[in-house]
């Protein structure tokens, strides 16, 4: 009875613990999230760790680890906030501390993302996304670069006068269209 009652414990920490919004884990003060995995394999009473997640005190991921069968670190991710709680880095490990990727964000006077910067694994500038945004915040277009400032990819939102997104068009580095997804509403 009491082995069930352990796996029953484990597998609804399983099924509802990544689905904790950043509310719940604030608001319950959650510093950290460990969730275990019993299989055949292990039995019952043997759980092997699966991943271990931990939060600041605004319920921001700052640590997230997910391990491999025989618990050594599969990939780490480790983000750092600023104060406004915008993601301003992040660095992504494989296994225990190769990196595997670096982000960084940037951010305007009215917290809209300005810029995203991802760098190769030595270090280096790989890749820039810049955004724009309408008076009003809305999103205006995203420009993808890469090292060089070469244009790779463009994105253009467009809205009605309502503001609501109708349309997105993507250019490829060539200034070529290369995909049109719009949106259509229907009023009261």
């Amino acid at each position: 009875m009491k082995t069930t009652l352990s796996i029953f414990c484990l597998l609804m920490l399983y099924v509802f613990a990544p689905g904790q919004s950043i509310k719940d884990i604030k608001k319950n003060k959650i510093k950290s999230i460990t969730i275990w995995q019993s299989t055949k394999e292990s039995g019952p009473d043997a759980p092997v760790k699966e991943s271990f997640e931990s939060f600041d005190k605004d319920g921001n991921s700052i640590l997230k680890i997910e391990y491999k069968t025989d618990e050594s670190v599969d990939n780490k991710v480790i983000t750092r906030y600023d104060k406004y709680d915008n993601k301003v880095e992040e660095f992504t490990y494989e296994g225990e501390n190769q990196v595997a990727s670096h982000k960084t964000w940037v951010y305007d006077k009215f917290q809209n993302r300005t810029e995203e910067d991802e760098f190769t694994p030595s270090g280096e500038l790989n890749k820039k996304t810049a955004y724009t945004y309408t008076p009003k915040g809305d999103k205006l277009t995203e420009t993808v670069t890469d090292a060089n400032g070469t244009v790779l990819k463009k994105v253009e939102y467009r809205y009605n006068t309502r503001d609501l997104k109708v349309q997105r068009l993507t250019s490829n580095k060539k200034k070529q269209l290369e995909s049109v997804k719009k949106w259509g509403y229907e009023y009261y």
